[in-house]
């Protein structure tokens, strides 16, 4: 059963990766955005994480998982939880009129959210046509963004820890259970977006990918998205 609960916090960071980003010839573009907010403690997302680690394959799918803190109460707390990402889901909710935070919670493009989608489903919900383009490039060392999305908006810069990651449960509802998560999240910023370009007093880190999300400011829907990944260097 889906686990429903209050709200708790307020949201701002990120983290994300992999040199894929609108405008790059060398690079397929982010054409979808799906952000999961899971917890290893809750029964009901392993499911839910799986479909995640398989749409992170596909070409064009930037996929997220973030840990949330909500049901650490109930014997395990989460390896990756931060009341960050808590934030961003409660954001979500608010944004999306949904009445509760629960898990698992899949939000598409930040348009639609819901427990369960399938592959078809993901594959059928693709970023707006905006023409908007975004980029991460380095100067100097440090990550510079741009994009011709007007000011106004939001930008979600996000780092994450490419790949997948495997958790073996000892308590709580998953115990004994080995939980595969892909591309967990690590950091989150918010920030106001001025337009045109923004610098960041941030440096690439050794194993982490990076990405931006840019939300429309009225409906939180995200309009374009860039990633970065040195690795791939």
């Amino acid at each position: 059963m889906t686990r429903i609960a209050k709200l708790l916090f307020l949201s701002a960071g990120l983290t994300a990766f992999s040199l894929s980003y609108a405008g790059n010839d060398d690079a397929p573009d982010v054409t979808h955005v799906v952000e999961l907010f899971t917890s290893q403690g809750c029964s009901s997302c392993p499911p839910a994480n799986r479909l995640v680690t398989k749409v992170a394959e596909e070409e064009g799918v930037l996929a997220l998982s973030y840990g949330v803190t909500y049901w650490d109460y109930l014997g395990w707390k989460d390896t990756f939880g931060d009341p960050k990402f808590t934030d961003r889901q409660r954001d979500y909710q608010q944004a999306l009129d949904g009445a509760n935070l629960y898990t698992p919670q899949i939000v598409l493009n930040g348009a639609a959210h819901s427990p369960r989608y399938s592959k078809k489903d993901i594959r059928t919900m693709p970023l707006p046509e905006t023409n908007y383009t975004a980029s991460i490039t380095l100067e100097n060392g440090y990550f510079v963004i741009q994009s011709d999305q007007p000011a106004g908006g939001t930008l979600a810069f996000i780092t994450y820890t490419p790949g997948y990651q495997e958790v073996a449960v000892k308590r709580g509802e998953n115990r004994g259970r080995t939980l595969k998560l892909s591309n967990v999240v690590t950091d989150i910023v918010k920030v106001n977006w001025a337009g045109g370009e923004m610098k960041l007093s941030q440096t690439p880190q050794a194993g982490q990918a990076y990405a931006a999300l840019f939300h429309d400011p009225q409906t939180a829907r995200i309009v374009t998205a860039a990633t970065y990944n040195p690795s791939s260097q």
